[in-house]
């Protein structure tokens, strides 16, 4: 076993423990590599030191849902190598995140560690290491060692590891059950989960993974169980019997950082541990920092090949679209992704900027908007994805700002992002877009801004139109509508109320819901009943968005809905403005569109391209009325 100290920081705490750390000194530089046919986007971290290691770290990310969840993770992960003195580089593999390629592609795997090998030839590149090690976190872990079965390297980092990909598999089937996930038009299309969809090439080549049968070829390995597997020494008992250099330990933090976005927790004393064990056997060889010379070379934009691999969609074979890193705010703090193409960019149609739902970057869940803005470009709209201040790598300098799913600042945010633009001189119009909390803010900067011409607004699947500061799931009105959503489907669902007979619900919650929903249905005001914090907030804004509704199309703004059928949106829209919708929607002013069969991120392939559909025809209606 290890000789480094195990965390024992509750993992609740370990948020604080970084505090001490100079995070505003890190340099995180973005840029594009891999080949002119599959350009990838990196992150290079590091410091204005004067020197830095001669060794350097690749950070190998999990995929799908894990991928999207553990993001600020990996980005602290990096940051805390970087400011040891270790130049380190997170990327997106290809067809994954912010690089080219879609899930559809063949030869998943061996792109995945393809992405790996162009990660390190680009860290030696840049930053004139001559040695590195791979960090690998969940799949990520998996990858990374089987590009050390070929490639040696100094040390090999593999936290809450695959050891066995039948066993990778047979999760997936157990998520897919779990969440009855609809059949598809794609019979080839054998398992999806978490957002993401395995064909039957790439399911089995992962099949065939076992890291006991491997060598890798690190001078050092650190394995680090799962949370909740600490008594799990396969892996690391078969390498040590093979007279391998390898050391485990138990790190609390796999577990909080998988969970959803806007709850996860960086475990900052796990990852100190783990860059301590890299400094103490480390070359202490320095080598002169060139860094900011030599990324003056390097790509802040890139050509990507993008071809719909969804029959209701394609609309060209093999299509270009250039997409470039953009700054954004007073200091240019923040980040965007801009999506176009020549014919975008000579076009007068208005640019479509898409905003973070909850606290996933800029990518969307399931990748969701980038496959919009790629699509979007092709038929002539510029769009910009952005990441609102504390997602994604919109850095801020107080952790107690990150992740916060709702910001004031929105609206402020949006505006100085518009500016940012080289403007098209035919056209500075926009349209805003956004799922959940992107909705949110397209609602607000629609309600908002001045001074900006705003076509439109589209906004998929919100669950709230006005949040407070020190507002909470459990206190806002969207928890009750969507438990009573929940109980009006379940309500013919055999299973769910074989769930309510063995107590699997949680009754109070929903006797409660079903209370407020009386209330709600058969009162037009409440004021002379006992207030909860919920009932407040319901009755404020059923006040309240009436008005804002007519306000946003009295500004000639059109509003469009696109809503889950099982989502509560339409509910909440309906209980808090019908009469209203109905008006502007006569007048069309208003219009809903519904996708069946989708969840509230459309997790589900079939679903989720039926909503890129959608969305690709209501704009090509656009597109005939502008000419």
């Amino acid at each position: 076993m290890s000789d480094i100290n195990s965390s024992t920081s509750p993992i609740e705490t370990q948020e604080n423990v970084g505090a001490d750390y100079d995070f505003d000194s890190v340099k995180r530089i973005p840029f594009y590599f891999g080949s002119e046919d599959k350009p990838l986007l990196g992150w290079l971290h590091t410091t204005d030191s004067k020197q830095h290691s001669n060794t350097g770290v690749i950070i190998c990310p999990p995929l799908a849902v894990e991928y999207m969840n553990s993001y600020r993770s990996m980005r602290y992960v990096a940051d805390y190598f970087a400011l040891a003195g270790i130049p380190a580089l997170r990327f997106d593999y290809h067809g994954t995140g912010d690089s080219s390629g879609v899930e559809e592609d063949e030869d998943r795997l061996e792109s995945w560690q393809w992405s790996i090998d162009q990660a390190i030839e680009q860290l030696k590149t840049i930053t004139g290491c001559t040695k590195y090690g791979l960090f690998g976190f969940r799949i990520g872990a998996t990858l990374a060692a089987l590009v050390a079965e070929r490639i040696p390297v100094e040390f090999l980092i593999l936290w809450a590891t695959l050891n066995s990909g039948k066993k990778y598999i047979r999760e997936i089937k157990l998520i897919q059950k779990t969440g009855k996930i609809q059949s598809n038009d794609n019979d080839d299309l054998l398992l999806e989960a978490g957002g993401m969809g395995y064909w039957e090439q790439t399911a089995n080549d992962i099949s065939k993974i076992n890291l006991m049968n491997i060598t890798p070829r690190a001078k050092r390995i650190l394995v680090i169980p799962r949370d909740e597997q600490t008594t799990d020494t396969e892996l690391y008992d078969v390498w040590k019997e093979n007279d391998l250099c390898v050391d485990r330990v138990n790190l609390i933090g796999s577990t909080l950082m998988l969970v959803d976005a806007h709850l996860t927790v960086v475990p900052h004393q796990s990852i100190q541990d783990i860059v301590q064990w890299v400094q103490k056997d480390l070359d202490k060889n320095l080598i002169t920092n060139k860094i900011q010379t030599i990324t003056q070379n390097h790509p802040t934009s890139a050509n990507i090949n993008h071809a719909s691999h969804s029959q209701k969609i394609a609309l060209q074979d093999n299509s270009t679209v250039k997409e470039s890193i953009l700054y954004f705010g007073a200091k240019n703090e923040n980040i965007a992704i801009l999506t176009e193409t020549d014919k975008s960019k000579d076009s007068n149609l208005p640019t479509v900027l898409i905003l973070n739902s909850g606290a996933n970057h800029r990518v969307g869940p399931s990748r969701l908007y980038v496959s919009i803005a790629r699509e979007l470009s092709l038929m002539g709209f510029r769009c910009l994805r952005i990441d609102v201040p504390g997602i994604g790598d919109s850095i801020i300098s107080s952790q107690a700002l990150e992740n916060i799913e709702y910001i004031n600042s929105s609206s402020h945010k949006i505006l100085e992002a518009t500016k940012a633009l080289t403007p098209n001189p035919l056209n500075n119009d926009f349209i805003l877009m956004g799922l959940c909390s992107g909705a949110y803010f397209s609602f607000h900067a629609a309600l908002e801004l001045s001074g900006v011409t705003i076509a439109e607004s589209i906004l998929i699947n919100p669950l709230t139109f006005y949040w407070e500061e020190g507002m909470t799931a459990d206190t806002s009105p969207t928890k009750d509508f969507s438990i009573w959503n929940w109980y009006k489907h379940a309500i013919t669902n055999q299973d769910s109320w074989i769930k309510l007979i063995q107590g699997k619900i949680d009754y109070k919650s929903l006797a409660t819901a079903i209370q407020n929903r009386i209330i709600m249905k058969f009162t037009s005001s409440f004021k002379y009943l006992k207030h909860t914090e919920t009932l407040k907030n319901i009755n404020k804004h059923r006040e309240q968005l009436p008005a804002d509704l007519i306000k946003i199309t009295d500004k000639n703004i059109q509003i469009q809905f696109i809503l889950s059928r099982s989502d509560p949106g339409h509910d909440i829209l309906m209980t808090n403005a019908g009469k209203t919708i109905k008006k502007l929607q006569r007048s069309n002013k208003i219009d809903i569109k519904f996708i069946e069969d989708a969840d509230h991120t459309f997790s589900k392939y079939k679903p989720r391209r039926n909503l890129i559909y959608t969305i690709t025809q209501h704009f090509k209606e656009k597109i005939n009325k502008n000419n």
